[in-house]
């Protein structure tokens, strides 16, 4: 698996901007902020998973025509869930050809393969991931579990 470095930059007060080395940008702020159009770090997340699912299904799937499918991703969240999502919930909406029940085994299969194996932003959302905050002078201010 390859390693990634994003670079998040302060455009304003409550208003960010993620960068990649190749040049991509979203802007990143609260969904009451007057910095329009943007993203909630928590829709980013959400992005994530939607995303490296549709790509990970171009390649489990690809026997079944899928050009219309559309992932749908949301997060629900109750009181006790104390400022975290609760759970992620990804709908794949696709109509399958009537009948045709290989297609339908293959999609699922692939759906299923999609998170089990491949999707590295749905396995780590799933199982966690270390998270390691490094001050200005290198020293380690958070190290979570």
């Amino acid at each position: 698996m390859a390693d990634y470095r994003i670079e998040t930059v302060r455009n304003g007060e409550r208003d960010w901007s993620a960068r990649n080395d190749r040049g991509a940008e979203v802007r990143i702020a609260p969904a009451d902020s007057a910095a329009q159009p943007s993203f909630t770090p928590v829709e980013l997340l959400l992005a994530a998973l939607g995303g490296c699912g549709g790509l990970v299904v171009d390649r489990t799937a690809r026997t079944v025509p899928h050009d219309d499918l559309r992932i749908v991703v949301e997060s629900v969240s109750r009181p006790e869930d104390d400022g975290r999502v609760g759970a992620v919930r990804v709908t794949y909406e696709l109509a399958l050809p009537d009948g045709d029940t290989q297609a339908a085994d293959a999609f699922e299969r692939g759906v299923r393969l999609t998170h089990e194996k491949y999707c590295t932003v749905s396995r780590t959302v799933e199982h966690g991931a270390r998270v390691e905050a490094i001050g200005p002078d290198g020293t380690m201010l958070f190290m979570g579990g």
